[in-house]
């Protein structure tokens, strides 16, 4: 290959390179005889490590340059106040801390901007100049999607107020795209996409306690009860097929918006057109993910594939030459772009069109793999951080997978006697999915087994949605009632989507954490099948150039008569087999996360990150103390322990990397009871939950001590906060209320204490323990030495998340805790960690690692 295309050889050598040198710089010699030694023609091979020299110097300099422009703002001092306008690049979304988060351009630079306030949200859309007062900090250190992107600074700030819009270019594109928008809005759909709740609602104290409703104080105490208040799990039949919530639920007091099937379709639909994917809930988006899916709407190849075919067939129409037909698709793409975004995978997208497009005009057939090194080459260097970045991986490991692996199984497919359609359908998926589940694998941790058949019986539909969704944004609400007419014909088939979503995602083993070098493994094995089977053109003649290399010396020589040989070529073949199969079960062994860590009764922490989310299993009973942050997975974690239902589901306090996956849990898992620890504190996630809970005919009472909640003979015990105190007064910590757990699980005692600290914490613990889950994922706290002294626990798990901003578990934490002598478990570390009782104490298992004192 590389002897007959040098340039794709050369292209190559200088991607690599303005990857590797700002990062490994200690390769680059490595490199450069790579270079060398995979180009046989001696004038290309000293032209080839020029080439990676220079790529090397040129990438050194441009990441330097981002991450000097990163900082650049600290040159006017950490202030910002309100003379400085500050734009709006993305739209905002709910952090782990509760409040919300965007990126903004400020003094020439992107800049991360985090707001506390929920009633600022709405400001906070792409293209929107703000003013603001606040003050500049170094991105923390579990920002990990801020610092992929070269993001170096986050702004605290309070939004005083709106400076209009952006205009230039920028402008007109975000005008187009709101326009599009409201033309990509399905008829019946009144819901604020994004949410099953709006951003500024449930904000006023106490919302969610309405007099009268199961969340008013006293509500599920059993009279004459001699244990106190207990909340009972509805039985399933008392539960099942509950009415949906109407318009306006009375005695809800969530100020939540009932979701609607409209509502789904405009989020899908504008995904699918748009590339945004902001439209969708949690559970929506956890659907998707899980079924494999969510590519649909992340704007990518397919998309400019599409809006080039769209442009060429208008102008077609409209009788235009075959040079005006490239020059209007050209143009489509150009603007497509930053339409939908410019992330990195669109821009790849983007690139390779407009190659692919001249080469058409030129009437040259178009080289694709050209395309895909320059793409590469052009992106790394507009944007140095691009290869850190998840989606650019999988854009590009998604074509290379294409380009290798669709062509000879399609071929396959054909001898087999497969229909061509149907053959092909099949090969694109299955090779891109190969090809992107390592990727996926080692930066998210799960691979969908579902989604080979999901996109099968999606991709019919795609196109059609996509032609009609653009053609109703190009003619926007003036071309009414066309437009209605347009969107109302994609209805069936975004329902058919999302439908097939549901489905593929509803399985527990829908989706796997096989870790990166398991994933690989199908990879492997299919190229291992191809060479011996199929043999394409491109492994002939890497082969012809193995061979030929070998020839020139003896021992390559003895090597290639060697290979000749029948028993040694089946050898071999066995040999890579046996290989391939040892290395899938090694690989699915270490997998992070992957298999249930406890079998029976006992406790489980989940590891979900930087959040909380603690599962108390006896007998068939389950209850969850909180359901960790949006992104903890925490379905998934459920999954592997085999849970398919819960009884109840306790939400400490308004804290989002306690309650970002409530919603998630009580739409799939149905808990029959609900236990709002809010106090009053907004908190949409909680809200959204609650309402999911009462549609089904399940119950919400709020937190407080003494009550028990109970599931067949499993009960836990809420310790704090005190009863009567009344909603939280303004200002107040939502972790000073937050609920502390007790339970008996097996024989094993067990305190869950949320975020709740101090003196507080100790005085109602309720005596010594067999477990503890450290307060506030092991924050630092003076109390901690006599919390262990009193509880006397013998194993201590901290819930944290790998490289945290905020250092949990602190130092002098951990420090007592080892002086203690208790065994600590860290589920960054030791991923979900089970504990059972027994005759000997508690005893432990975690996904991977051990504790220690």
């Amino acid at each position: 290959m590389t002897a007959r295309w040098p340039q794709h050889h050369l292209a190559a050598c200088i991607a690599v390179a303005l990857v590797v040198a700002p990062r490994w710089p200690a390769l680059l010699p490595v490199l450069a005889a790579v270079a060398w030694a995979t180009q046989p023609r001696t004038g290309w091979a000293t032209a080839a490590v020029a080439a990676v020299l220079l790529a090397a110097a040129v990438g050194v300099w441009r990441q330097a340059d981002a991450e000097r422009t990163a900082r650049a703002p600290l040159a006017r001092g950490v202030a910002v106040g309100p003379s400085e306008r500050v734009e709006v690049l993305e739209t905002a979304d709910r952090s782990l801390s509760g409040g919300w988060r965007t990126t903004v351009r400020l003094r020439g630079a992107t800049v991360e901007l985090r707001t506390p306030v929920a009633a600022s949200a709405p400001d906070l859309v792409p293209g929107r100049l703000i003013r603001v007062r606040g003050r500049l900090r170094p991105v923390g250190e579990g920002a990990v999607g801020a610092r992929s992107r070269g993001i170096a600074l986050t702004l605290d700030a309070q939004i005083v107020g709106t400076a209009g819009r952006r205009g230039g270019w920028r402008g007109a594109i975000d005008r187009f795209r709101e326009r599009a928008e409201r033309a990509l809005t399905a008829p019946g759909a009144g819901n604020a996409p994004g949410a099953g709740y709006a951003p500024g609602d449930d904000n006023a104290p106490g919302a969610g306690n309405a007099p009268g409703d199961d969340d008013a104080p006293g509500a599920g105490n059993a009279p004459g009860d001699d244990d106190g208040p207990t909340a009972a799990v509805p039985s399933t039949g008392d539960r099942g097929g509950g009415p949906a919530p109407g318009p306006a639920e009375e005695g809800s007091g969530a100020g939540v918006v009932p979701r609607t099937a409209a509502d789904t379709r405009t989020a899908l639909l504008r995904g699918m057109v748009l590339g945004q994917d902001d439209g969708f809930t949690d559970d929506e988006e956890e659907r998707f993910r899980r079924s494999g899916l969510s590519h649909l709407v992340a704007a990518s190849g397919q998309n400019v594939a599409l809006v080039a075919a769209l442009a060429i067939g208008i102008a077609a129409l409209c009788g235009l030459s075959r040079p005006a037909r490239i020059g209007w698709a050209l143009l489509a793409v150009a603007l497509y772009v930053p339409l939908a975004g410019g992330g990195p995978s669109i821009r790849r997208a983007g690139v390779t069109g407009v190659l692919t497009l001249l080469a058409l005009g030129l009437g040259r057939a178009p080289d694709r793999w050209w395309a895909l090194l320059l793409a590469a080459i052009a992106t790394v260097v507009v944007d140095p951080f691009s290869p850190e970045q998840l989606g650019w991986q999988l854009s590009f490991a998604a074509v290379v997978g294409l380009l290798v692996l669709a062509p000879p199984l399609t071929a396959a497919a054909r001898r087999a006697g497969w229909p061509p359609w149907l053959g092909a359908a099949a090969a694109v998926p299955l090779g891109a999915g190969l090809a992107t589940a390592p990727v996926l694998a080692a930066g998210v941790g799960d691979v969908s087994l579902t989604s080979l058949p999901a996109n099968l019986v999606v991709e019919p539909v795609v196109a059609p949605v996509t032609w009609l969704g653009m053609l109703a944004g190009l003619l926007g609400p003036e071309g009414a009632p066309v437009t209605g007419w347009l969107v109302r014909l994609a209805g069936p088939f975004l329902d058919w989507t999302g439908g097939v979503a549901t489905w593929a995602a509803s399985p527990d083993w829908a989706v796997v954490r096989p870790g990166p070098g398991a994933a690989l493994v199908p990879v492997l094995g299919l190229l291992a099948a191809l060479v011996v089977v199929q043999r394409p053109a491109w492994l002939v003649r890497g082969q012809d150039l193995a061979r030929r290399r070998a020839a020139r010396t003896g021992p390559g020589r003895r090597a290639l008569r060697l290979s000749r040989l029948r028993p040694v070529r089946i050898g071999a073949v066995a040999l890579v087999a046996v290989g391939l199969v040892l290395a899938t079960v090694l690989g699915a062994r270490r997998s992070p996360g992957g298999h249930p860590v406890l079998d029976g009764d006992g406790v489980v922490v989940l590891d979900v990150g930087q959040g909380s989310a603690t599962l108390l299993r006896q007998g068939d009973a389950t209850i969850l103390v909180d359901a960790g942050p949006v992104d903890g997975r925490v379905l998934d974690r459920l999954a592997e322990q085999g849970v398919t239902r819960l009884d109840a589901l306790v939400l400490s306090h308004a804290a989002a990397d306690h309650t970002g996956g409530a919603p998630a849990v009580a739409s799939r898992l149905r808990p029959g009871l609900l236990v709002d620890g809010r106090s009053g504190n907004p908190d949409p996630p909680t809200a959204a939950a609650a309402a999911t809970v009462r549609a089904a005919g399940g119950r919400v009472v709020p937190g407080r001590a003494g009550l028990v909640v109970a599931a067949g003979d499993l009960r836990a015990e809420i310790r704090w906060p005190p009863a009567g105190q009344g909603p939280t007064p303004a200002g107040e910590d939502p972790n000073d209320r937050a609920l502390v757990v007790r339970a008996v699980v097996g024989g094993l005692r067990v305190l869950v204490p949320s975020d709740r600290e101090g003196i507080p914490l100790r005085r109602a613990a309720g005596g010594p323990v067999d477990l503890l889950v450290l307060p506030h994922h092991g924050s630092a706290d003076d109390d901690v030495p006599r919390l262990l002294e009193d509880l006397r626990p013998r194993a201590a798990i901290a819930q944290v998340g790998a490289h945290n901003g905020y250092g949990h578990p602190a130092p002098p934490t951990v420090a007592a805790v080892r002086a203690a002598r208790v065994p600590l478990w860290r589920t960054d570390r030791n991923g979900s960690v089970g504990v059972r009782g027994g005759p000997g104490g508690p005893r432990v298992e975690a996904t991977r690692g051990a504790g220690g004192p």
